[in-house]
């Protein structure tokens, strides 16, 4: 094993355990950590008031270097065409409140998935916060 382990890392007199122990730290935490906020109405454009006792979770692939993913929607899906597997109707968890924030991060398994799959296939987690904001009923 050792042999392989130097052919692979030119010569270099590293060792396996090491460098075992260092790919397993690197693999042990989220790569990255995005997080979108949405804003209220001018003048002060502060951030919108959220729910963060329920948030929500979703998983999402990202495929073939991301040539294929599909559009993420907070709506969940109730019902599905069974030729075209495409949403016919959909219910909104924010009960039209609108999402509040946003965060996508690679999980934990995505670096590990990414190597063993070269790449190809790439799951990031997506966690949303419903906004507490109600909106003025406008109308007759």
């Amino acid at each position: 094993m050792r042999d392989v382990v130097r052919r692979l890392l030119g010569g270099c007199s590293a060792n396996p355990l090491a460098l075992a122990a260092l790919v397993g730290l690197g693999c042990g935490w989220g790569c990255a950590t995005y997080a979108h906020a949405a804003r209220g109405p001018a003048p002060d454009y502060s951030q919108l008031p959220i729910d963060t006792m329920t948030p929500r979770e979703s998983t999402r692939w990202s495929c073939f270097w991301g040539l294929k993913s599909t559009l993420w929607s907070p709506l969940d899906c109730i019902q599905t065409d069974p030729v075209t597997h495409e949403c016919k109707r959909a219910i909104d968890p924010c009960d039209g409140n609108g999402v509040g924030k946003v965060e996508m991060n690679l999980a934990w398994y995505s670096v590990p998935m990414a190597v063993i799959t070269l790449g190809m296939a790439i799951p990031s987690n997506i966690k949303f916060y419903c906004s507490t904001l109600r909106r003025p009923n406008i109308g007759p």
